[in-house]
């Protein structure tokens, strides 16, 4: 009995290191969204098909939280649910898909997460009429200036649809914070959310399918790319990140675990560099370093 009690690890020591285990995992596979978009693009395939993976299984894994907290979600006002779905559902699936096919990892994974919370606290003060802080409203102007240098650069550069890339990921990042305002004045917990993004996208997924007149390239890849593209979307942002960074957010907070917010485009820059031959310009570079400084600088608890 001493021997356990000896052996039996301190909660207060194992609970800040296994929160930032599940942040370096919610980093890791955001990361792995970004790849993977940019990896079906490359193979010529539809956005909308990749989207079979991010969806499908998810509707078996959060079968159990529809059906037992149904009424829960369904005394969600309308508006919201819709918010939730078109901002982080098969909508923002879609917009993020069509992006990666005119941009690379560094500048998708740097503009979408990078931005979210300049749309936030804009959204924010337009609707609800929340101020903002001294240190958010700094690392806003930060996250400003790194966009406005990347699309300076987007304009004089000869890269044919780079700029319509970085329109879509802004539009992507506006409609990813429409879905947060939304979930936070719904009361739902993330797995109730991602319940709703998933239950309410795949009715829009296979009427999508059935109206397109297209062939299906899937049956076409390798078992190689339908084998990573399941891992990456259907496990990895379908469900492990959904946990990973609730778990990170219960053991670290909430200002710590936005964190991953920032690491996110420095960690899908350096996989996308062996795994995809991409290597960032230096506009590229300074733009997502002012962006994650802000995003830094943003995420600070008030003093």
């Amino acid at each position: 009995m001493s021997t356990a009690l000896t052996l039996a690890p301190n909660p207060r020591l194992s609970a800040p290191i296994l929160g930032l285990l599940a942040l370096g995992l919610t980093v890791l596979v955001w990361s792995g969204f970004f790849l993977s978009l940019r990896l079906g693009a490359k193979a010529a395939l539809p956005p909308l098909e990749i989207a079979l993976f991010r969806f499908l299984p998810a509707t078996v894994c959060f079968l159990p939280v529809l059906w037992q907290r149904w009424r829960k979600i369904a005394a969600v006002p309308w508006p919201l649910l819709l918010m939730m779905v078109c901002g982080a559902g098969l909508p923002y699936f879609l917009v993020a898909g069509l992006g990666m096919r005119h941009a690379p990892v560094a500048d998708g994974s740097t503009l979408l997460p990078g931005t979210l919370p300049l749309f936030v606290s804009l959204l924010a003060l337009g609707l609800l009429g929340q101020p903002l802080a001294p240190s958010r409203r700094k690392g806003l102007a930060l996250i400003a200036s790194g966009v406005v240098l990347m699309l300076l650069f987007s304009l004089s550069h000869a890269q044919a649809g780079l700029g319509q890339g970085y329109a879509l990921f802004l539009f992507g990042s506006l409609l990813w914070a429409g879905f947060t305002l939304a979930l936070r004045r719904s009361g739902l917990g993330p797995l109730e959310g991602a319940a709703v993004l998933t239950y309410g996208s795949l009715p829009l997924l296979l009427l999508a399918l059935w109206l397109s007149d297209a062939p299906l390239q899937l049956p076409q890849l390798p078992a190689s790319q339908l084998a990573l593209q399941f891992l990456l979307q259907g496990l990895g942002v379908g469900l492990v990140s959904t946990l990973s960074y609730a778990y990170a957010v219960a053991r670290l907070g909430a200002e710590k675990a936005a964190i991953a917010g920032a690491l996110t485009p420095v960690v899908a820059s350096l996989l996308a560099v062996p795994l995809l031959g991409e290597l960032p310009p230096l506009s590229s570079l300074l733009g997502m370093a002012l962006i994650v400084a802000g995003v830094l600088l943003a995420n600070r608890p008030n003093t």
